[in-house]
């Protein structure tokens, strides 16, 4: 496999010297994903610059693999003539996806430059709920009847083959549209032309209605092992068919947020990719149960100072009971971090896994996680000050201590700073590995979790040094 810093090496290389020719064979030669990818190295400006130098079979093919800001630029830059040329080389399914992803304003465009037909289409589709099988189905698929004989279905399928999502399996309806059965495309090949299809189709239909849960669906394809599945409706009537790539990109996402979900992550606030996720959903994704954990730290707290009230002399000391007061803060804080680090490591390592993030972009996600770090760290400050004035308030009966108002400051500073940094190393740790050549697995929760740990000790008993 070619390496994608070469092909961006030979993209580069063609741009220079200004040879398009040059630049269409290296797209024809190479794998449309990987040409994406590569092209996605480069700022927007080069994208659509590239973009607009190849021929329109390859660049409609590529477009379908770029990240949806390259997509949203060049859709914006071109005409509804150009964007017309794009999404007549695309399937229905295709388009779906695309717009999916898009702001209104750029899908309205997108709609403004399809055919009537092409938008009776993309209507069926999208009237079905989220996440269902109606909703990411294909209605690009080979249909025929019964009482079709081997040649007339050859004939129709070299006749409307480009109209097709895929060809392998072909499905068999009666007059009123309804699922009889389906056959291969290798059986038209070795049965006699005039065999009529209900004589050789296969009967024993797997089908999914089209309200079925799209995770339900892919069990199917897991179970059955198999490539297509056709999609009927209450009366079942074929609708539509879902193609095992399809299924792929479910499976990708499914298993995205069940991982996120493991990580306290509220996976319907974020996107799969991402370069989706605005800030303001990444906080409210994590905030929540940072927020619960902080809260439950009041128990191990105040544990802690019965334990402390239990050791004689301990509470009498002149020296050091402010770092003896930070110890339980900094144990309920150590672990809240971790958390914190734990999540934007997770997201990251999820990210480079997908070959979402390039290296463009690594300004970005540095700026978008010290935004994110420090909202974080603004909340988890501020329940922090809530909680030990309530701590502190009963265990001084009602009265608050000159001393209790320092430690409440400095641990709020603290937790701060620590909620910055754990987030800045959670997303750090993976990139460096990655750019090492390491796996950025190993960036996983005990090694996390140790240097936070390490890093809270150190700001913590730093804070209560200068107190005392």
């Amino acid at each position: 496999m070619i390496k994608l810093d070469h092909i961006e090496e030979q993209i580069e290389n063609a741009l220079a010297e200004k040879d398009v020719k040059k630049l269409r064979n290296i797209s024809k030669e190479t794998q449309f994903v990987d040409f994406a990818e590569a092209m996605e190295q480069f700022e927007s400006k080069k994208v659509l610059k590239i973009f607009r130098l190849l021929e329109i079979e390859e660049a409609a093919e590529i477009f379908t693999y770029l990240n949806s800001e390259d997509q949203e630029y060049i859709i914006e830059a071109f005409t509804n003539t150009e964007i017309q040329e794009i999404l007549d080389e695309l399937y229905t399914d295709d388009i779906i996806d695309l717009i999916d992803e898009m702001r209104i304003e750029v899908v309205k465009k997108i709609l403004k430059a399809t055919t009537k037909d092409v938008r009776k289409e993309l209507n069926n589709i999208l009237k079905y709920k989220e996440h269902t099988a109606g909703a990411i189905m294909s209605i690009n698929f080979t249909e025929l009847k019964a009482d079709n004989t081997v040649e007339m279905a050859i004939k129709a399928i070299k006749r409307r083959h480009d109209e097709y999502d895929e060809i392998d399996d072909l499905f068999i309806i009666d007059e009123q549209n309804k699922l009889l059965g389906w056959i291969e495309l290798k059986q038209l090949l070795i049965n006699e032309q005039s065999t009529k299809l209900g004589d050789i189709m296969n009967t024993k239909l797997i089908n999914v209605n089209v309200e079925m849960d799209q995770e339900e669906v892919a069990n199917y394809f897991k179970r059955y092992d198999i490539n297509t599945l056709p999609v009927v409706n209450k009366n079942q009537e074929l609708v539509g068919i879902i193609t095992v790539d399809d299924v792929i990109d479910v499976l990708v996402e499914e298993s995205t947020e069940d991982i996120q979900n493991f990580a306290g992550i509220d996976a319907d606030d974020v996107d799969s990719d991402y370069f989706e996720t605005n800030i303001y959903k990444m906080y409210k994704s994590r905030v929540i149960w940072l927020s619960i954990l902080l809260l439950i730290g009041i128990i191990t707290h105040v544990i802690m100072i019965l334990m402390f009230n239990l050791v004689p002399g301990l509470n009498d000391l002149e020296k050091g009971k402010e770092i003896i007061m930070m110890l339980p803060i900094l144990i309920v804080v150590a672990g809240i971090s971790g958390n914190i680090a734990n999540q934007s490591s997770l997201m990251m390592i999820r990210s480079l896994a997908l070959n979402q993030v390039h290296k463009k972009e690594i300004k970005n996600i540095l700026g978008k996680e010290l935004v994110v770090g420090a909202l974080l760290g603004i909340t988890l400050a501020f329940i922090n000050v809530i909680r030990l004035l309530i701590i502190y308030a009963v265990q001084d009966n009602g009265s608050i201590s000159s001393t209790s108002w320092m430690i409440i400051l400095f641990s709020t500073l603290g937790i701060l700073v620590v909620a910055i940094l754990a987030n800045l190393l959670g997303i750090l740790l993976p990139l460096v590995l990655k750019k090492l050549k390491k796996d950025p697995t190993i960036a996983s929760s005990p090694l996390i979790t140790s240097l936070v740990d390490i890093m809270c000790v150190l700001v913590f008993i730093g804070f209560a040094l200068i107190i005392v």
